[in-house]
């Protein structure tokens, strides 16, 4: 196995550098944070940091390696003199799989190292395999964003496991809040999957869709207050929508006008609100969310799928990038169509559903 250590202290640097090679591993050895960022784009099979590195430090470093696409999914493990549960909990909440406290003997470190990586394979290897079964979504980076999700729960459990006699109240409510926003982020994915291939099922089948209606204006209320509050912007939505009834099933209506208003709210910032607006035309019913974030690029716009990103190097975007195709495959199933372009003045994103009336 490939190993990368980022330490400054040059002893401990060479000792890491000894216990693992006798170990038979292969391993590259850096003293600071630029050096390992540029280290870790060859791609090693674990990297080991400290988190106390001059100039940029350890978890300025897992954000920045957590950015590049070839190594968002390398497991990383921390080094550090620094036994706070606080400085546990903001690590694995950037990515990490998991601690080795200062001093620690060849048995712990050797120990962490297989820990990690039998929890890890064998779900990658799951994962590598359905990708390599479906040719449309071979390029999403399916281990990255299942596999994230689980750190801060697994990670989470094993710091009260070890520490369930001296832990607080407040250190616990802290442990079970990241927890639970682990298993809420794998939640939503998992939802967001299982749409997807539902939706993807009654396209190719539209005869067993036959008979859905609902009110478009619960629908939208519905999911665009679940994004909010989900996003924690529930004070920066606005949405006025006219009642009426289209050909879709209320509960795919919602998870695609939530899909798309969470997009709007992760691009733009606090307090820079999302408006929708619902409008009867004849037959269509339009549907307009408008939000003053930054935007998409002509290019982007053009190139919108499932399982493909935007914006990773302005800022930490998680997901497969299925929200869009949602609201488009909801839009068509409905006899209508869903678009994007640039919001009013070239500000910010209007995204828009065009459905077919009752």
């Amino acid at each position: 196995m490939t190993i990368l250590i980022i330490e400054d202290d040059i002893n401990i640097r060479e000792i890491l550098h000894y216990l693992l090679e006798l170990n038979g591993h292969t391993v590259t050895a850096v003293g600071d944070g630029p050096a390992g960022i540029a280290q870790a784009q060859n791609s090693p099979d674990l990297i080991l940091c400290d988190i106390g590195l001059p100039g940029l430090d350890g978890y300025e470093v897992i954000t920045a390696i957590r950015k590049l696409p070839q190594c968002s999914e390398i497991p990383f493990i921390f080094l550090t003199a620094r036994a706070e549960r606080s400085d546990q909990r903001r690590g694995m909440a950037l990515g990490a799989d998991d601690y080795i406290t200062k001093p620690f003997t060849e048995k712990e470190l050797i120990d962490a190292i297989e820990a990690r990586l039998r929890r890890l394979i064998p779900m990658r290897e799951k994962i590598d395999q359905l990708t390599n079964e479906r040719h449309a979504e071979i390029g999403a980076n399916w281990s990255h964003e299942l596999l994230t999700p689980l750190n801060s729960v697994m990670g989470g459990l094993d710091l009260i496991e070890q520490d369930v006699e001296t832990i607080s109240r407040d250190e616990l409510k802290e442990l079970l809040q990241l927890i639970r926003d682990g298993a809420n982020r794998q939640h939503d994915l998992s939802q967001q999957l299982v749409l997807y291939f539902e939706l993807q099922r009654i396209k190719e089948t539209p005869s067993s869709y036959a008979g859905h209606t609902c009110s478009v204006d619960k629908a939208v209320e519905a999911g665009a207050a679940h994004a909010a509050e989900a996003e924690h912007r529930t004070n920066d939505l606005t949405v006025s929508c006219a009642p009426a009834e289209v050909r879709l099933n209320e509960a795919h209506l919602t998870a695609a006008i939530a899909a798309v208003v969470s997009n709007a709210f992760r691009f733009s910032k606090p307090g820079q609100q999302v408006t929708i607006r619902g409008l009867q035309n004849a037959d269509r019913y339009i549907v307009d969310i408008v939000d003053k974030g930054i935007g998409m690029t002509a290019e982007q716009l053009n190139s919108i799928g499932s399982f493909k990103q935007f914006g990773r190097n302005k800022m930490e975007q998680q997901g497969l990038g299925l929200g869009l195709t949602i609201a488009r495959f909801v839009a068509e199933i409905g006899g209508g169509q869903f678009a994007l372009q640039a919001g009013p003045n070239r500000v910010g994103l209007q995204a828009r559903f065009d459905l077919l009336v009752v």
